[in-house]
């Protein structure tokens, strides 16, 4: 039974805390997941394959949901903002993905400028993911799919996954 992004939300969250992930890593590492992520969903949209694009997509959300947290961001507020916008959609699943890639290199260069100084979160941070978060559902719904399905898809992979934090980055147990 899948599960609303309400739901899911927290749910991520605390599989990140168990697992020391906003522990051991800094908003920019989550960025640079996020950066690997986007690479597999252009790739995923390139190849036209469903099933990757669902768990690129939902593997990125996820991504994005720990660096909200790490910043301090209310991802669910940035979420319901999106999805309750009218929006053009593109007809180019790769334009889409190739965008969101330009949307998170704008995001990193903010935050790599401003690593280790304190204060107010910039409007860019919320433009940059809003922007994403809305690309990535004109992407769901060029496949027939939902960001929350796709979050499901993601999800349900990750939630029994084990795994240690090396050099920042948490690197799961081979099975």
């Amino acid at each position: 039974m899948n599960k609303t992004i309400q739901e899911l939300v927290p749910l991520i969250q605390e599989w990140a805390k168990e697992r020391g992930i906003f522990d051991k890593s800094t908003p920019f590492d989550q960025l640079l997941k996020t950066h690997e992520e986007v690479g597999e969903l252009i790739k995923a949209c390139y190849d036209n394959d469903k099933p990757a694009i669902q768990d690129a997509i939902g593997d990125v959300m996820v991504t994005l949901i720990n660096y909200c947290y790490k910043k301090r961001i209310d991802v669910l507020e940035q979420i319901n903002d999106v999805l309750t916008f009218e929006r053009k959609r593109e007809n180019s699943k790769v334009v889409l993905a190739l965008s969101i890639q330009d949307s998170l290199t704008r995001l990193m260069n903010a935050n790599f400028r401003l690593l280790g100084i304190g204060g107010e979160t910039p409007f860019l941070y919320f433009y940059e993911i809003i922007t994403m978060i809305g690309y990535l559902d004109d992407i769901a719904f060029l496949e027939s799919t939902t960001i929350e399905e796709c979050l499901n898809i993601a999800y349900n992979e990750i939630k029994n996954r084990k795994g240690k934090m090396i050099n920042r980055k948490f690197i799961k147990d081979e099975k």
